[in-house]
């Protein structure tokens, strides 16, 4: 199983450019192996950003917070849950789904299980599974249910409009939650 990296927050300061990063400016982040065998987090104004450097292990875009501006949250993990089974029946949003499936994952409201049928199948069940695209079975950890999702590829073209429309779908005012 892969082990956590742990990344330090916005440094708030363009690496490149070595100056402050405005409000509402947007940045990009990157995350390097450095030679001291540690993690390194630099942050990139988008003028400073020239792509991501040699041996960078990820990088995402973001934007500076503003002051006064509300405060988005993650939706909570039970509307999370309804997404992804609402997702099931929209085909064309399959790369969707299976990104946020990945983020449930790593949030660890699901966890991954062997398929529904573990034990042997048969030659139709087998030619059945190789038509489609491989399957991800998930289980749900709150209450043990599962939810199958396709397994997608998705091209360097795609990321951004993709997190874009994530974005949009699980993230909510903080005010919008209602405290329990």
């Amino acid at each position: 199983m892969l082990g956590e990296i742990k990344v330090g927050r916005c440094s708030r300061q363009c690496y490149r450019e070595k100056r402050p990063l405005k409000e509402g400016e947007w940045y990009y982040s990157v995350v390097l192996h450095n030679d001291d065998d540690e993690y390194e987090r630099r942050d990139y104004s988008a003028d400073g950003w020239e792509g991501p450097p040699e041996g960078t292990l990820g990088h995402w875009k973001c934007r500076m917070p503003v002051a006064g501006e509300k405060k988005m949250v993650l939706a909570p993990r039970a509307v999370l849950i309804g997404l992804l089974r609402q997702m099931e029946d929209m085909p064309e949003q399959a790369k969707t789904r299976y990104l946020l499936a990945l983020i449930l994952l790593r949030r660890r409201f699901v966890r991954v299980i062997s398929g529904p049928h573990s034990a042997a199948k048969t030659q139709d069940e087998a030619d059945a599974t190789t038509s489609g695209p491989p399957m991800m079975h998930l289980e749900v950890v709150d209450d043990g249910s599962t939810i199958d999702v396709a397994e997608c590829q998705i091209a360097k073209s795609e990321a951004e409009s993709l997190s874009e429309a994530l974005s949009e779908l699980l993230y909510c005012e903080a005010s919008e939650i209602q405290q329990e």
